[in-house]
């Protein structure tokens, strides 16, 4: 468990279920993919996991990233707690960091390529060719969680939810560029606490 600030409304933060360039290892960013089969089946997971706890239609505001892996998991989320369209408010700043020439290729291939920092700290500050930082990601992200003023949930990505994570728990660059972000899961971010429950459906 890792201490967050109690400063900000609780969030519940949602990575999008898989997609066929995740079972590949490519770099997704502004590339807009969809779910694959399995990824379904893990939205579906993470909703009615969320229907079970305290996450309700009228204490909750409910934002997406404007991706369509992102929209398509919110959507088994709002089905599950029976929102209205206008409820889910699609957010540019939640969107994942751009990765620039590197979407499309293998996450091997950016790592091994000597342009891409060997230090963590030094990743953090790494903005690849017409792409964006974790900083510039962090920037944007501290901006959106300022203008939260209820508990929110959010489905979103990785990279960024990396940031969000951050965000709140104020981590060291290091454990933000390092920090694994699971699928089928949710984070529960509040209390002090930043906790992660698994959803996870087997989608053999």
């Amino acid at each position: 468990m890792v201490a967050v600030s109690k400063s900000r409304p609780p969030v519940y933060f949602i990575r999008h279920g898989e997609t066929d360039w995740n079972v590949q290892g490519l770099i997704q960013g502004w590339t807009d993919t969809p779910l694959n089969g399995r990824g379904h089946l893990q939205a579906r997971a993470v909703a009615e996991a969320l229907a079970d706890t305290a996450v309700n239609s009228t204490d909750f505001s409910f934002v997406v990233s404007p991706l369509l892996r992102a929209r398509q998991t919110m959507g088994y989320i709002a089905d599950a707690l029976s929102l209205a369209p206008d409820q889910v408010a699609v957010e540019p700043a939640v969107q994942e960091l751009c990765f620039g020439v590197w979407e499309g290729k293998h996450f091997l291939d950016m790592r091994d390529s000597p342009v891409y920092p060997a230090h963590p700290d030094d990743r953090y500050h790494w903005r690849p060719d017409g792409g964006e930082s974790y900083e510039d990601g962090q920037v944007r992200i501290d901006q959106w969680l300022d203008t939260l003023d209820r508990p929110t949930v959010v489905v979103a990505h990785g990279a960024i939810g990396r940031c969000v994570v951050a965000g709140l728990a104020r981590l060291p660059k290091r454990d933000l560029v390092d920090m694994v972000m699971r699928q089928g899961c949710y984070c529960r971010l509040a209390d002090g606490q930043a906790d992660w429950f698994d959803a996870t459906v087997d989608a053999s």
